[in-house]
């Protein structure tokens, strides 16, 4: 009987033990499984949020953010004007009993966002100094994607004539473009639509491009009128190993508005005044230029040489020759654009490396004749003036961001004109004024 008792107790508990053996079992593939789903859960949660990342990171790579400020310091002789400062001419007051004068302040601080996609992309540029916060650039681009040789853009952007106007002033090897550039297109910039064709790559053309557009006229301000401006230019450029070579043409087809009932022209040597005319009436603004560029990689550095002859017909005021800008508004302020000048000016840069040096050597030559109706003798009018001007200045590439840039440039009016003998409080143009200017700029890139 004991025996007996004994074998069922036995056996009762290996049915425990094996009962409890395949609960505890039971249990550990069911806290696995359940450890398992969990683990998938968090892993497909973790890809989820990579994935958006990823998608947010490549939104992110689109967006571009660059820019540079430039830091100048000036000295100007008795009768210039610098770029910074305030005032920007000499104030005896101010500056003292010395002639020279010398002004500091930002000349420049671009900061420029650019959204990009496979199709076209956005900017939007300001420019932040201590004087004002302005618009530069706005504008949007689109390339048609099958043969890659048109495109559109529209907003506010460079004006397409010529070559300087194009050429970054973050890379400029002046101070500023020439005068005749910057009384032309003051700001450089304006309000329209262009169309680009480039030739296809690897035709017998390849490398010829060109930019026409329509634009408003007046910089970067609002339209004042309906006015349609049509700017283009044609270029054609061909690259070999160690040389470069461009060429260009150029044309500007448009008008300003008078708002005057008078049209004053030159006629035999002396300003006339016409018959009275309509109001709001649209003068004809024509300019033509052609540009050259050659640049060449040789043992003494790269060497850069460019030039541009630019002539034309200017509607502008009795003491400006200047285009219409946000400055300088055709409406609301009785600015009168009723002087018809032509005119002719021309450029010449020569940039040179030093060697293997961080040293570039740079000098610039520029003419500009505001009136060709008159004959030097005749000019009595500092607007109508002819100027050459002299600059020659050392670019140092400190690094790749910072660069370091010292310039002189020297104004030489036409000393024979009609000017008459002056007083004691109006300047004798009919010598040399002295209104030369040195600039020494620093400049960081990002």
């Amino acid at each position: 009987m004991k025996s007996k008792i004994t074998k069922m107790k036995t056996t009762f508990y290996l049915l425990l033990s094996a009962f409890c053996f395949l609960h505890l079992s039971l249990k550990a593939q069911n806290d696995t499984l359940i450890i398992n789903a969990t683990e998938k859960t968090e892993m497909k949660q973790l890809k989820e949020e990579l994935d958006n990342n990823v998608i947010e990171i490549k939104k992110l790579k689109k967006l571009k953010v660059s820019g540079y400020i430039q830091a100048q310091f000036e000295v100007g002789q008795e009768f210039a004007t610098t770029r910074v400062g305030n005032p920007t001419t000499y104030d005896s007051k101010r500056d003292g009993k010395s002639s020279d004068f010398i002004r500091f302040g930002i000349r420049r601080g671009r900061i420029k966002f650019t959204w990009e996609e496979s199709f076209g992309s956005a900017v939007f540029q300001l420019d932040i100094t201590e004087r004002a916060i302005a618009l530069q650039e706005v504008y949007f681009k689109v390339s048609e994607p099958w043969l890659n040789i048109a495109s559109l853009t529209v907003g506010v952007f460079n004006r397409p004539f010529g070559d300087e106007i194009a050429y970054s002033s973050s890379r400029r090897e002046s101070p500023e473009r020439t005068v005749l550039y910057q009384e032309l297109f003051p700001g450089s910039k304006d309000l329209g639509a262009m169309v680009t064709l480039a030739a296809p790559k690897g035709t017998p053309v390849e490398g010829l491009e060109l930019d026409a557009g329509a634009f408003c006229g007046n910089g970067i301000a609002v339209p004042d009128n309906g006015k349609i401006d049509f700017i283009g230019h044609l270029k054609y450029n061909k690259k070999w190993s160690k040389i470069t070579v461009g060429l260009g043409a150029s044309a500007y087809i448009g008008t300003v508005r008078n708002q005057d009932s008078l049209l004053y022209t030159v006629i035999n040597g002396k300003w006339e005044r016409g018959d009275s005319i309509a109001g709001n009436r649209k003068n004809a603004r024509q300019y033509v230029g052609f540009d050259a560029q050659f640049s060449a990689k040789t043992s003494w550095g790269f060497s850069n040489i460019r030039a541009e002859v630019l002539f034309g017909k200017q509607p502008s005021t009795q003491n400006s020759f200047r285009s219409p800008n946000r400055d300088l508004m055709q409406f609301g302020n009785g600015v009168m654009f009723n002087r018809i000048r032509n005119f002719w000016g021309a450029h010449l840069y020569f940039v040179q490396d030093i060697y293997k040096t961080p040293l570039t050597v740079v000098l610039k030559y520029a003419y500009m004749n505001p009136n060709t109706k008159l004959k030097r003798e005749e000019v009595k009018s500092i607007t109508d003036l002819a100027y050459h001007y002299l600059g020659a200045g050392l670019l140092v590439r400190c690094t790749s961001n910072l660069r370091l840039l010292c310039f002189y440039e020297l104004p030489f009016n036409s000393t024979k004109n009609g000017f008459e003998t002056p007083d004691e409080n109006v300047l004798d143009y009919t010598k040399h004024v002295k209104e030369g200017v040195f600039t020494c700029r620093l400049q960081y890139r990002f």
